[in-house]
C-alpha cells in the first residue's frame, strides 16, 4: 500500500492519518529525506519525521543515514522498514537520488514484500507514473519526466488549492501526460491511500479528480480505470 500526501507532513492535522498507516505496517517506520540537500537540511527533516512518529505512538522509529553519503548503511535500514516514510522538498533532488542510490529499487522491493510507503509533496509526485519537476523547465514549460510508477498511472499536484494556482503545472501536464493518465490534486494535510487499483482519499481535505473533473470526499474510494 502507498499513501500520497499533499504535503504539509508531520503536522498535528496528519497525526490520525499517519497513526493508520503505522497500524497497517505493523513494524518499524523508517524516514529518509532525500528530497532535501544533504547535510543539515537533511538531518533536520528526517528529525521532524522521526519525532512526529515517535508522538503519535510508533514505538519503533529510526532515521536513515543519507544514503547518497552512505549508500550501503541506507539501504540496509530501509530494508527493515515496515513503513517508509519520503517526506517533501524538490522532487527532481528526490527522484536523482533514488535512481542513482539504488534506493528506488529498494522501495519497489518493500511493496513487494507488504510494506507501507507514504510520500509527501515531492515524495508523493516521484512514487507515480509521472511527475512534475518544478526546478526544471524545457522550452520555458515546466518539466515532466517519468517517475517511478510504483503508484501506477497516476501523476499528484501537491499543495492543491483550485486550478488557478497551479496553471502553470496543469498546462505542462496537459502537453506532456498521456490523457489515460489519473491526476490528483492533493491538499495539504491529506492523501489518498493507493491499494491496487483503488484510491481512497484520507486526511483533512477531498482529493480533486482533475481529469474527471470531481472531488473525492475523505473516506470515499474511486477505482482506476
Amino acid at each position: 500500500m502507498i499513501c500520497l500526501q499533499g504535503g504539509g507532513e508531520f503536522s498535528p492535522a496528519c497525526r490520525a492519518m499517519d497513526l493508520d498507516l503505522v497500524h497497517r505496517a505493523g513494524g518499524r517506520v523508517v524516514v529518509t529525506a532525500l528530497a532535501a540537500e544533504p547535510g543539515g537540511d537533511y538531518a533536520t527533516a528526517t528529525a521532524n519525521g522521526v519525532r512526529h512518529f515517535r508522538a503519535i505512538g510508533a514505538g519503533d522509529v529510526v532515521g536513515a543515514p543519507d544514503a547518497r553519503d552512505d549508500r550501503t548503511a541506507a539501504l540496509g535500514l530501509v530494508s527493515k522498514a515496515r513503513l517508509l516514510v519520503l517526506p517533501g522538498g524538490s522532487p527532481f533532488r528526490l527522484l536523482r537520488a533514488l535512481n542513482e542510490t539504488g534506493m528506488g529499487e529498494a522501495i519497489a522491493a518493500l511493496l513487494a514484500d507488504g510494506a507501507v510507503i507514504m510520500g509527501a509533496s515531492a515524495g508523493a509526485m516521484v512514487l507515480c507514473a509521472w511527475t512534475v519537476l518544478p526546478d526544471r523547465r524545457t522550452g520555458g514549460a515546466l518539466a515532466v519526466e517519468p517517475g517511478l510508477g510504483l503508484a501506477g498511472d497516476l501523476l499528484v499536484v501537491p499543495h492543491w488549492s483550485g486550478g488557478s494556482s497551479r496553471g502553470d503545472w496543469l498546462r505542462s501536464i496537459e502537453a506532456s501526460v498521456p490523457p489515460s493518465t489519473t491526476v490528483l490534486g492533493i491538499p495539504e494535510e491529506s492523501g489518498v491511500l493507493v491499494d491496487g487499483t483503488v484510491l481512497t482519499a484520507v486526511g483533512s481535505s477531498p482529493t480533486r479528480l482533475l481529469h474527471e473533473d470531481r472531488d473525492l470526499a475523505v473516506g470515499d474510494g474511486w477505482t482506476l480505470p
